[in-house]
């Protein structure tokens, strides 16, 4: 591999759909989450959208941006991504909320939720993924100084995954706990037409290569976790530590055998494990999704008594979370041994807007509808 494989890494910016959703997760993350100005109008909304589209499509082509005075932060590509999303309350600002999407509202609370308000709902998204730290960080600073005075920051969420090399294209990440996590998702153009993006004609045009996005912050207790040996942590997901493989035999992506038994005649995956439920689907499969999940280690909290604050920034990408997320996580929430491991402490949803092409911006057909 050459040394400066990810010079000029680029991923196409416009297209039907945006991208960061259907690509395998680059190495980091940063997520905003910003809410509008209250005394921001619609039009000053467009022409904010209108340069932020432009900056973001430059950014990730590797091309110049007028009056940006620091170019050799941002020359190196690194297959940046910059995807936006916005919140339910854009379309009551919009005057528009008869066309929000089936599905674009707070996901219902959970008896386990222990959610916290900064880590809560805003207005709009910008999920920016990169290979390189030193990018991300210009790309996401740049896209806030042109934000100022229209749309303020309520949070950054930070993330990672694989390094660049360290492991081919593509391959399923493991979370804080150290296992698989993600084994299941789409993989071919039809998987994604069925599971993640939107189509629409006619007065439905301008949802047209959308979709939902399920944004979760999970939080990961280690120190309880590290007190289970091996095959006690396996009982509780369902699946192998050294290969994601079920434990019923076979590999990371072959199908587990849920009637499978020990010579104890023991089911050998707990039906309470997190495979066994996040996998009890209906035989039409209609609550799979879109998981593209990153995990973050961030400094403890002041006066926390553990010494460790992390967990996942957890994003699943469907076409309504009624059907797919929150089918999952009501039989999660109730039963999931992993429950005792983890806890959900944030929660948004955004619609992520159709793609674009050169000459249009984020959410255009929406806007001048």
């Amino acid at each position: 591999m050459s040394e400066t494989a990810l010079q000029k890494a680029t991923i196409p910016f416009d297209g039907r759909v945006q991208s960061g959703v259907e690509q395998p997760p680059q190495a980091h993350l940063e997520m905003l989450g910003m809410n509008l100005e209250p005394s921001l109008d619609q039009a000053v909304f467009i022409e904010m959208l209108k340069d932020l589209t432009a900056t973001a499509r430059e950014l990730t082509q590797g091309n110049p941006i007028p009056n940006f005075l620091a170019p050799e932060m941002v020359a190196v590509t690194a297959n940046l991504t910059i995807t936006c999303g916005f919140g339910e309350r854009i379309f009551d600002f919009l005057g528009k909320p008869e066309l929000k999407p089936e599905g674009l509202h707070d996901i219902p609370a959970f008896k386990l939720d222990q959610l916290q308000e900064r880590w809560g709902q805003t207005d709009l998204v910008f999920q920016i993924c990169c290979d390189d730290p030193g990018t991300l960080f210009a790309a996401g600073r740049l896209l806030l100084v042109k934000c100022q005075g229209k749309a303020t920051l309520q949070w950054m969420q930070k993330g990672f995954t694989y390094a660049y090399g360290s492991a081919p294209r593509g391959t399923t990440p493991r979370n804080p706990f150290g296992q698989v996590d993600g084994t299941v998702n789409p993989s071919t153009a039809e998987d994604f037409s069925e599971q993640v993006w939107l189509d629409g004609t006619g007065e439905q045009a301008y949802l047209d290569g959308s979709t939902i996005m399920v944004l979760r912050r999970i939080q990961n207790f280690l120190n309880p976790w590290e007190l289970l040996d091996r095959p006690a942590r396996e009982r509780v997901i369902g699946r192998k530590l050294s290969d994601g493989g079920p434990l019923s035999g076979g590999g990371e992506f072959d199908e587990e055998d849920m009637d499978a038994v020990d010579e104890s005649g023991n089911f050998v995956i707990n039906r309470r494990s997190h495979l066994a439920l996040s996998r009890e689907h209906e035989d039409d499969g209609s609550d799979k999704l879109r998981r593209r999940a990153f995990a973050y280690d961030d400094a403890p909290e002041p006066g926390q008594s553990d010494l460790t604050n992390t967990g996942l920034v957890w994003i699943s990408f469907q076409r309504n979370p009624d059907r797919q997320f929150t089918a999952i996580q009501k039989r999660l929430d109730m039963h999931d041994l992993l429950n005792k491991f983890i806890s959900h402490i944030g929660s948004a949803v955004y619609w992520i807007v159709p793609g674009t092409s050169t000459e249009t911006y984020w959410g255009q057909a929406l806007l001048e509808k």
